[in-house]
Order: structure tokens, then sequence, then C-alpha cells
């Protein structure tokens, strides 16, 4: 089982180095042979050491040069490349005249990457049954050459085999920790970017969420009058001239107030310190809104209890919008009612009430079409800390009342 790290390596690139290691782990066993074959026999002279026959040096040079070949599939198949290259092991003590002469560093490696390409779980039982099966074949061997066994011959046996395969692994265990320490970071910085990716995405969506909402309460508000207006200014426009010039007139105004306030949101959302998003309409312009929908609704009150001058920038415009999107869904759904806008301020919060008066004939809205005026108004006094209800009253009108929270907002 290969790490993560290797998998998402090019297939081409693992191929390449890999093969590399091979050729170059070949090379180097043989040359090691071959230089202690020279150095300590005298089969490639006349110098004073033990004769070896030709069958068994071109043999064990065949068979280091095969075994490096399983070295092509470590990354991708870690324990079959050592089963190979371990049978290659076993193969060269068959033919060779001293174990010291088969331990090649292709198999240091391959049990060096053993350890490190795959989890304990993994390498312990197959190392384990390596380590075990070389000590069996030794002490075959010994007991064989010797007639017995004595502690003594176990004990150089056990001395021999175990620290060979103690570094490599060592070295594997070290070197897959530190890789699999660098998958981790790098799989926390992909985390990382991932949850900036999601940050901003949850800002970008509540950018559009409050860009939609301020351009719905100003939009909403004076296109609605406008549309009333004209069909009202159509209706009377034969039988009542005087009534439809004050009904363009007032349709003019209401488009002028429109581009104002449209320029004004626009303005606002395009500043980026949080001074500005507060910026807008407060309850000072209540005199210019209430003005706006006298057309169609003649007889509106106002009427406001304490000081409501001093309010916070963020207060004043979530209350500004609440009447005002209350007026707008008055003169969609009530145009002609009366209407009354209360005010209630008091040492740790203020009241917002608008309510309007039934009519005898409600305009009907397109079937399946519904607002977001009151979700947007409710939205607007949660965010303050407060709460919104906005329902039927019993005589059958129309009533929103907000209650907002001061002491959070005092400073804001």
């Amino acid at each position: 089982m290969s790490s993560s790290a290797d998998a998402t390596t090019p297939l081409s690139r693992r191929l390449l180095a890999d093969g590399l290691w091979a050729l170059g782990l070949a090379i180097v066993s043989v040359a090691y042979f071959l230089v202690t074959i020279a150095v300590g026999t005298s089969f490639f002279g006349s110098s004073i050491g033990p004769a070896v026959t030709a069958a068994t040096v071109w043999g064990t040079v065949a068979i280091f040069a095969l075994q490096a070949v399983p070295i092509l599939w470590r990354s991708r198949f870690p324990v079959l490349s050592f089963i190979l290259v371990y049978a290659c092991f076993i193969a060269a003590i068959a033919v060779s005249v001293d174990r010291n002469l088969t331990v090649t560093i292709t198999l240091l490696f391959a049990v060096f990457s053993l350890t490190s390409l795959t989890g304990w779980r993994t390498w312990t039982p197959v190392l384990g049954l390596a380590v075990a099966l070389d000590l069996i074949i030794h002490l075959v061997l010994a007991a064989v050459a010797s007639g017995g066994l004595s502690a003594l011959i176990v004990l150089a046996i056990v001395s021999r085999v175990i620290p060979t395969y103690v570094a490599p692994v060592l070295a594997g265990l070290l070197y897959g920790s530190q890789r699999r320490r660098a998958t981790l970071a790098s799989d926390y910085s992909v985390a990382l970017r991932q949850a900036r990716d999601s940050q901003l995405a949850v800002a970008v969506a509540s950018e559009r969420n409050r860009m939609a909402r301020e351009l719905h309460d100003v939009s909403a508000h004076h296109i609605s009058g406008i549309i009333l207006q004209t069909k009202a200014a159509i209706r009377v426009r034969e039988s009542d001239p005087a009534t439809t010039v004050e009904l363009l007139e007032s349709i003019r105004v209401e488009g002028e107030l429109t581009l104002q306030s449209m320029r004004e949101v626009i303005g606002v959302l395009r500043e980026d310190d949080d001074e500005a998003t507060v910026a807008g309409p407060t309850l000072s312009r209540l005199p210019d809104l209430m003005a706006s929908v006298r057309t169609l609704h003649p007889s509106i009150d106002l009427s406001v209890s304490g000081d409501i001058d001093d309010l916070s920038p963020t207060t004043s415009l979530a209350c500004f919008r609440i009447i005002q999107e209350s007026l707008t869904n008055a003169r969609k759904h009530a145009p002609g009612s009366q209407v009354a806008i209360r005010l209630r301020r008091t040492s740790r919060e203020l009241m917002v009430e608008v309510s309007n008066t039934p009519v005898e004939s409600v305009p009907r809205q397109p079937e399946g079409r519904t607002g977001y005026g009151v979700l947007g108004m409710r939205e607007r006094a949660t965010m303050l800390g407060g709460t919104l209800r906005s329902d039927r009253t019993p005589d059958g009108g129309w009533k929103t009342h907000a209650i907002i929270p001061l002491e959070r907002w005092a400073l804001a």
C-alpha cells in the first residue's frame, strides 16, 4: 500500500524514479560483489584466497542483476517488490559461498521501502517472516556443517542476521514519518485554503443578501407607488384632468426619489468600511417618506414618544426600512386605508408599530408569487437582537410590530 503522497505523484515520474533506482542498485550490487571476489578470492588471478567456481560467481551476478528488477514496482506494490527481492536473496544464498556476499544494497533498499511506504500492520508480519526464514536457513546450514548447534553458534548467527534489518527498518520508519508529516502539512494547507474559500463564499453570499435587501426596500417602496399612481392616473385621465395632472406630478416626484434612493444605496454598497455599511436614510427622513405615500394614503398619522434623534445609525436605518416596507405593503394591499405609525422609545428599547385599516376591495396579487418584505424586516430586527411580528388585526387590517433593544447598540 503506497502513501497518499506517492499516489498523487504522476505515474510517469514514479516509473522513472524507480527505474533509476533499479539500475543504480543493480550496478552497485554487482560491482561490489565482483570487487569482493577479486580481492578476497583467486577467481580473477593468482592471488591467495579461496577458490570459487565460475558458476557461483556468474550465477550470483545474474541473481543480483535480476534482484533489482522488482524495485521498478516498489512505489506501487512495495510488499510484492520486497518479496521478489527477498526471493532473489534466498537464491543467492543457495549459490554463494558466503552470506555476507548475498546481503546487497538492493535488499537493504527493499527493506527500507517496505517500512517507509506501508503501515506497521503490513510491514511487521512480512518482515517478521523474512527475518525468521533467514534465521532458520542459516541455523539449518550451521547445524549441517557443524553436526549440531550450540548456544554460541546460535548467538553468532542471530548477531549476524538481525543487524542486517535493523538499520534499513529504522531509516524507513524515520523517512516514512517525515513523509507522513509532510503529507499532513500539505493536507492542512489544502484544508486552510478550502476554509478560506468557504469563508469568502459566505461573505459574498452575505454581501449579496445585504445588497438585495437594500435594493428591495428602496425599489419596492418607490416603484410600487409609481405603479399604483399610474393606474389611478389612467382611470381618471378623462373624467378628472386636474387629478390626473396631480398624479403625474406625484409620479415624477416619486421617480426622482427612486433615482436618488438607488444612488444612495449603490454608493453605500460600494464602500468598504464598516461605517459606510450603516449609512443611509434614518428616522429623521420619516416626513419625506410619509409625504411620498400621501397620494394613496391621505390619512396617515405619525406618533412619536421619546427622543429618536440620538439613535445609533444602525438602529435608525433598520427602523426606517421597517417602516418603509410596511408602508409599501399597505400601498400594495390596502391602498387608501388609514395608516398609523407609532414610535415609542424607552431607556432600554424602541418600539416600532405600523398598522393600516382594512379596505373593501383588496388588489389581487399574481398567483405563485410571494414577496420577501416581511422576511427582510424580520431579519433586520433579528440582527439587532430584537423581534418583529407582522400579521392581520381582528378588524381585517394589518399590523407590523417590532421591538429593538437599545443597550446592545448604544455605541453602534
